[in-house]
């Protein structure tokens, strides 16, 4: 998926399909406005990292514990 590229039903569904994980359609229209959201955040937190001055700073990121 291309950085500038919108997400619709048919990329949901891909991703579903990817993932192993068959969306009903109902479904698959409830995630569009959410997964839109969503990359748009981490593009825009990606292009913030990327920047000279944030190149020292990781984020944090816990994983729980199984």
């Amino acid at each position: 998926m291309k950085i500038d590229e919108p997400v619709t039903k048919e990329t949901i569904e891909c991703l579903g399909v990817l993932a192993g994980l068959p969306l009903p359609a109902p479904r698959r229209d409830k995630l569009v406005p959410m997964a839109s959201a969503l990359i748009a955040a981490a593009n825009e937190l990606n292009r913030k990292m990327a920047e000279g001055r944030r190149r020292g700073v990781s984020p944090i990121t816990r994983f729980p514990e199984r």
